[in-house]
């Protein structure tokens, strides 16, 4: 299956079930390289001839976890079927690593993906982790541009992971600093130490087109920023003599994010990073989250 087409394939909840819940794992294979998600051919390395097709083989043994390898006939070098792809070095079941790929897509907790599969907590913690630092590296490879002539961003910052009304186990939290497109809502939130202007005015340089109208609140930071107009949210959130100046859109998607945060009960400052990395990727793709993920997946590890 081409890439462009798996980006704009639509895939059920169904039709996973169907393709990854059969016993018969070389359909589960076939299943996976037609979505370029585990090589479709290998060709040998050690052999002088550079152009020998590998064989896939029905093979048993510790060392071979699916059932399958593919093997040079005139070397008799082994591959595993899982070499070079997203899920080589796991032990779980292809299907099973499918159905967490298929759950997580769907934004389902980690208690509900250990029912359905009956995979261990640490193993779904672990996948998500995975799953989520390929939308990290997605962001990467497209960083968002905001903003440009004609265009409104509005910029503020907020707090995460910290204690409200002197409530609960103290922490330091963690100040993110969001950036929304008003006329297309992308949105971009990155992590910051501390909110001075030389923290933040470089940060804004890197997303935010010159020549963009910026919109933010009265914080000291932003004054030096050109094009740039002020709600002080001390009296009202809406300009009341100028009702486009408000900061409705950035302080939305806080409200999104942190909603998400509170969903999961907590996480560790180690995962914060990758957690909005996830809100963001989810945000930019929209909808068909696992084939997208499935997309990126392949993009990334090429087999």
């Amino acid at each position: 299956m081409p890439a462009t087409e798996l980006a704009t394939t639509n895939i059920v909840f169904s039709d996973v079930i169907k393709e990854t819940s059969s016993a018969n794992t070389l359909n589960i294979m076939k299943w996976l390289a037609r979505r370029g998600l585990i090589a479709n051919q290998h060709m040998c390395t050690k052999c002088t001839d550079p152009c020998r097709s590998m064989n896939l083989q029905h093979r048993n043994g510790r060392r071979v976890i699916d059932g399958y390898c593919w093997s040079c006939s005139k070397c008799k070098k082994t591959i595993n079927i899982r070499a070079g792809s997203f899920f080589e070095g796991s032990h779980l079941r292809l299907q099973d690593l499918i159905q967490i790929l298929y759950w997580w897509s769907l934004g389902e907790p980690i208690v509900t993906v250990c029912k359905e599969t009956g995979v261990s907590k640490k193993s779904v913690i672990d996948w998500y982790n995975f799953i989520r630092d390929i939308c990290a590296m997605t962001m990467l490879e497209n960083p968002i541009q905001l903003g440009g002539p004609e265009r409104t961003v509005e910029i503020d910052e907020s707090k995460f992971m910290h204690r409200k009304y002197h409530r609960g186990r103290f922490r330091p939290g963690q100040w993110v600093l969001g950036m929304v497109e008003r006329e297309t809502n992308l949105t971009m939130m990155v992590p910051v130490e501390t909110r001075d202007a030389a923290t933040l005015l470089p940060i804004i340089s890197q997303y935010v087109r010159p020549g963009t109208r910026s919109v933010a609140d009265g914080w000291r930071a932003y004054n030096t920023l050109p094009n740039h107009a002020v709600v002080n949210h001390r009296y009202n959130f809406v300009d009341p003599n100028y009702p486009t100046i408000h900061t409705n859109r950035v302080e939305g998607s806080w409200s999104l994010c942190k909603n998400k945060f509170r969903s999961m009960r907590g996480t560790s400052d180690a995962n914060f990073n990758s957690h909005l990395q996830e809100f963001l990727w989810r945000r930019r793709i929209k909808s068909n989250y696992f084939k997208n993920i499935m997309y990126w997946i392949r993009f990334f590890y090429d087999v």
